[in-house]
């Protein structure tokens, strides 16, 4: 997939998300086939701020790329200060978010409260635009509610103004992450622009996202809790794409444990121990949500806080499972250990 000067290796992009976004996630998306990824949705003040936080939230390496960084606001004139500085500290390409529908972002203007003063948005695209020489692209729903449907507005004011790309998440801003994603919008959308339109919202299996690339027409495909604890969707939706199936086995609960594993080491390269405890609870939670026994392994996760505790935890948890594949007791021990 193409975006402006920027070529892909595929069409399948891993979406900025707040908590989630982090440099091991990244590298986890980007092994198993994620064509773009990006640090987290940053709002604009923060990063111009230059604050402890916005500098590990923002940091990345040469490995990552190509990669993207996602700003929030509503500032034309911030926004534009935000884009040259994130072209001088070497990103790829810059998004524009009008999709994130939390309050605390809402309430500042910013995210999908945005979609409902067009004019402004459009300010904020020509601004966006003129001040780097890298891509500009935009994040955005269907609207603010059913009754204020402008996906298609927004999109085209996009485009006039220089954007290269757009990705839609075809709820509203009122629906938040209830209900359906409703694709036809999307293909709507592909139908009304001539630049790349990406997809974003219920691709939870390989099918899912044949289903809307067919259905649709778009050209690609933003992931975003679908791949939470399986970053392995990547890959199995570019062998769904390349060969009509996916031919590699998904990770058994062993492998997948070995991939936790991996994921807090580099958890661990990025924040200091105290840290990566507290947030590969939630990735802990992701990975193991539907294999035999996770409540258990769950509830010790979720109070480690010690990088020996976490490793612990994985190899009794381990020892459990490669009893279970010898035909001896399961997770009896995990479980007496909760």
């Amino acid at each position: 997939m193409q975006l402006g000067t920027l070529q892909l290796r595929n069409n399948l992009v891993a979406a900025p998300m707040c908590g989630i976004s982090n440099r091991a996630y990244r590298l986890l998306c980007k092994r198993y086939g994620a064509g773009l990824v990006y640090v987290e949705m940053l709002k604009v003040e923060s990063f111009l701020h230059h604050n402890r936080k916005m500098m590990t939230l923002k940091y990345f390496r040469e490995d990552e790329r190509p990669i993207g960084i996602q700003f929030a606001g509503n500032n034309p004139l911030w926004l534009a200060d935000a884009c040259k500085m994130a072209e001088d500290e070497g990103y790829d390409i810059i998004d524009f978010n009008m999709g994130c529908p939390v309050p605390k972002i809402g309430k500042c203007g910013a995210g999908s409260a945005l979609m409902a003063y067009p004019e402004r948005a459009a300010k904020c695209f020509e601004a966006m635009v003129k001040a780097v020489k890298i891509p500009v692209t935009v994040k955005f729903r269907a609207g603010v509610n059913e009754n204020h449907l402008n996906f298609v507005q927004i999109g085209r004011l996009a485009q006039e103004h220089g954007l290269v790309g757009v990705t839609i998440h075809p709820r509203t801003r009122e629906q938040g992450y209830t209900g359906l994603a409703n694709h036809e919008r999307t293909r709507e959308l592909k139908a009304s622009l001539r630049i790349p339109v990406i997809a974003s919202g219920d691709v939870k299996e390989p099918e899912d996202a044949m289903r809307v690339l067919r259905h649709t027409g778009c050209d690609g495909i933003m992931l975003g809790r679908g791949a939470w604890g399986r970053p392995w969707l990547f890959r199995e939706i570019a062998e769904m794409q390349s060969h009509g199936r996916v031919f590699t086995p998904s990770p058994d609960p062993l492998e997948r444990l070995a991939i936790l594993r991996e994921h807090f080491e580099l958890l661990l390269e990025a924040f200091n121990e105290t840290h990566a405890c507290q947030v590969v609870r939630r990735y802990a939670t992701w990975y193991i949500r539907d294999v035999k026994g996770s409540p258990a392994i769950r509830a010790r996760m979720n109070r480690v806080s010690t990088r020996e505790e976490f490793h612990e935890i994985l190899d009794e948890t381990e020892a459990c499972f490669e009893r279970e594949l010898g035909h001896e007791p399961a997770l009896a021990t995990v479980a007496a250990a909760g």
